[in-house]
Formats: C-alpha cells, structure tokens, sequence
C-alpha cells in the first residue's frame, strides 16, 4: 500500500513527515485485517525528529525548520494523533504500542559512550490490556520483547538475549548501549566500553548514571566479553535460529 498525493503533506531527504507515515501505517493494518481479523505486528520509525528538522507548518506552536525542540515536539504531536485515529479503528482494543528510542539526542561525550545520552524512554499504552504503571528497573532494548509478552502473559520459547524486567530476579539488571564500533556493558554502576583491537575501559557510574572515575573491575570486562561473543557466535552460527 502506497499513499496517495494527498496524503502526503511534506516530505524531505528523510522521507514523508511522521504523520504522512502514521497514514500509511494505518492503512497497512486495515488491509492486513480485513481478512480473518490476523495478527499484525508494524515496526515504525519517525524521522521528523532528525536535521534537517522540517515538518508540516502550524501543527505546532515552534516554526519547522527551526530546532531540535520544534521537531521533537512534533513527532509527539504525530503519534498522540496516530493513537487517537487508531482508537477508532475495530483492532484498537487487541492492540499493544510500545514507544521507545534509540538514543538521546547527539549521542557524544567525553567518552565513547556517555551512558546519560542512551537513557531514553519506553511508553506501553494498551488501555484494555495494561493496567498503568511504572517500572524503574534498568534494562535496554534487547529487553522490550520479552517484557512485553512477559505483561501480556504469554508462554511462549525462544531464544532471546533479553529478560523480562518484571520477572528477573533482583540483582541481575544489565544494559548494553553501542556505536557502530564501541559496544558497551552496564550492571552495578560499572560501564564497560569494548573497542576494536582488543581495547576495553571500564567506568564507574553515579547513581545518575554519569561517569565519575575509571574502574578496573575485570569481572565486568570479562562478562561483557562474554555477552557480546556469545551473541556473535551464536549468530555466526545460525544457533539463534528455533
């Protein structure tokens, strides 16, 4: 399913504005449930939100093409409008979001990884499924699957890395944030920062998350090791596969 002309009301080297993709995204799961009421799982990334930001004028009260601020406040503004048109629709009800990120905006510091900068959000909105709530626990990406399904009360096998945060027994919290090169490691206030060549550091953390003095923790060093060739292995391997 494509959209239409009029459905499109600005686009950049990015792509169609966030709305104009919620339209599309929209479409897409009408079709795909017209048939047998199926199953539909959309992944959707917003792009609004990057340089050079430009939006469509006077959804919101900053200008497009003027800061980081006024793209951020729009693509808020798309997927408050993507939830009230969705909840219009006959899946409504059955359906789960999950809004997150990737990272913090300009992802850069006085280290590889400055971890405050990869502390983002996660919102689960599902009115009839999920009751609110808070979760404070630290976790990561590879963790949204399996705590998802963990809420939803699913049984289910598979071989995922993460861990179902509302279910992991305490003590065992970890996170993992990266670049294209340096891979990182978190667990008890201790960053591990794995680079090429062998190279590795380790940070002590506050209990804000920021960097305040180099660690020689070698059992954080070695775990991460052990995290990320695992992983690697296994994939090489095809031993992710059921």
């Amino acid at each position: 399913t494509a959209l239409a002309d009029d459905q499109i009301h600005y686009e950049n080297i990015w792509g169609v504005a966030d709305e104009d993709l919620f339209t599309l995204t929209l479409n897409e799961i009408d079709e795909a449930t017209k048939e047998n009421n199926r199953p539909v799982f959309a992944h959707v990334m917003t792009t609004s939100n990057h340089r050079p930001f430009t939006y469509p004028e006077g959804r919101i009260d900053i200008p497009s093409h003027s800061s980081r601020a006024g793209a951020v406040k729009y693509t808020d503004y798309a997927i408050g409008q993507f939830i009230k048109r969705a909840s219009r629709e006959s899946w409504f009800a059955n359906t789960v979001f999950v809004i997150v990120a990737d990272h913090c905006a300009s992802s850069a510091g006085k280290t590889e990884l400055p971890v405050q900068k990869y502390h983002i959000p996660m919102l689960v909105y599902s009115p009839t499924n999920v009751p609110p709530g808070k979760m404070n626990r630290l976790m990561s990406q590879i963790d949204v699957s399996p705590s998802i399904l963990g809420l939803l009360n699913f049984s289910y096998r598979s071989k995922f890395y993460g861990y179902d945060i509302f279910k992991l027994e305490p003590g065992r919290e970890r996170a993992f944030i990266s670049t294209y090169q340096s891979l990182g490691y978190i667990k008890d206030k201790t960053l591990v920062v794995l680079s090429p060549r062998q190279k590795t550091e380790c940070f002590a953390l506050s209990d804000t998350m920021e960097i305040i003095a180099e660690s020689r923790d070698s059992t954080a060093v070695q775990e991460a090791i052990a995290w990320y060739q695992t992983a690697s292995y296994s994939f090489q391997h095809g031993l992710m596969k059921e």
